[in-house]
């Protein structure tokens, strides 16, 4: 104990469970309702899809982009706070903000393959934005398993995109040592995928902790050293809340997204295909902005800049963070310096 006397060493374990009880009261007090920092309605309920239209920024003639966020997490850490809104950014840069905002999973969804969600769910999100815009073409930003959705669903339908935002996106699903690759080896997804069942979100969220397993504790025994000076703290419990709510998943498509992608990486061999179609990677016809954490745990950066050795170098573009997954998202720093380039590239060029 390094020559300490027990008494002092006593005073600081009371100190620190003092420190713990006081924490445990702030958040007792502090109990924050989940929801969107930003006014918005729903303007469209198909299938799997709730589109929802942000109410901010400008509107009539704006560029209007459409964000596709990944179905293993909820949608609303992308607006989680009036400081930490990417939405907010985005729409700042002169940009109108729909968001396709996954339904809950039901067992009616435990048959459902990626078609349903690449395809269709897409499709039908970018189809009701033309018509609410009159833009031909919309701009598609695509977040994690989201961007991998957008991507596919560009390169099928390569005439529907304007401009494509790709944040934190896998594309080689065997680069880096990612930890969800090396557990997917020892899966057979094959059985999920002739039996669907959904897989509970508990046991996604048990997933993402187990790639990181002592994150928790350190944050937690910081914030009970420094709550009472932490200007955020509203907001780290929003983020608590969000990071241990992953919802259901519907049991083929995710047998299919993992097994063909993190097992196979068909998307970088040119062998995934989404009813039967191929989705070449070389079919890319549309400006791409690749957006990627250099310090990435769970999408290493070398899984989403492979992208750059299959499109036309011409169309292709990448704007590295110095952080991690999360941080891209909600980080202050990707708010300064991040969220408002890419809002000013969707933008341009009207």
């Amino acid at each position: 104990m390094n020559g300490r006397p027990a008494a002092d060493i006593r005073q600081e374990l009371d100190r620190f469970r003092e420190r713990y009880r006081s924490f445990n009261r702030d958040i007792e007090s502090n109990a924050v309702a989940r929801g969107w920092c930003t006014p918005n309605r729903v303007v469209l309920e198909k299938g799997p899809v709730r589109l929802r239209e942000f109410i901010v920024g400008p509107e009539e003639g704006a560029v209007p982009v459409l964000i596709v966020y990944s179905h293993v997490n909820r949608a609303d850490v992308i607006d989680i706070d009036p400081d930490h809104s990417m939405v907010r950014r985005l729409a700042e840069a002169g940009n109108r903000v729909f968001l396709m905002d996954w339904a809950r999973t039901s067992d009616a969804d435990r048959e459902k393959d990626l078609s349903v969600y690449v395809l269709d769910a897409i499709g039908d999100a970018l189809d009701f934005v033309s018509g609410a815009t009159g833009f031909e073409r919309i701009n598609l930003v695509g977040i994690c398993q989201g961007g991998t959705f957008a991507l596919s669903h560009a390169c099928l339908r390569p005439g529907r995109v304007r401009r494509l935002g790709l944040v934190v996106t896998p594309v080689d699903f065997h680069a880096g040592d990612s930890l969800i690759r090396l557990w997917s080896r020892h899966i057979r997804f094959t059985r999920l995928a002739a039996h669907p069942v959904n897989v509970p979100g508990e046991l996604i969220t048990l997933m993402f902790r187990s790639a990181r397993p002592f994150d928790d504790l350190r944050r937690h025994v910081r914030r009970i050293d420094g709550h009472e000076e932490d200007s955020d703290f509203e907001f780290s419990l929003r983020m608590d809340r969000w990071v241990h709510d992953c919802p259901d998943q519907p049991g083929r498509a995710f047998a299919q997204f993992m097994g063909d992608l993190y097992g196979e990486n068909r998307l970088v061999r040119g062998t995934f295909e989404v009813r039967g179609e191929a989705v070449d990677l070389k079919r890319l016809e549309t400006p791409v902005l690749n957006v990627f954490a250099e310090s990435d745990h769970l999408v290493p950066p070398g899984s989403s800049t492979a992208l750059g050795a299959h499109v036309d170098p011409g169309l292709y573009g990448e704007l590295p963070f110095g952080g991690g997954h999360i941080g891209l998202i909600v980080s202050a720093r990707a708010q300064r310096e991040v969220h408002p380039e890419l809002g000013r590239w969707l933008s341009a060029g009207r």
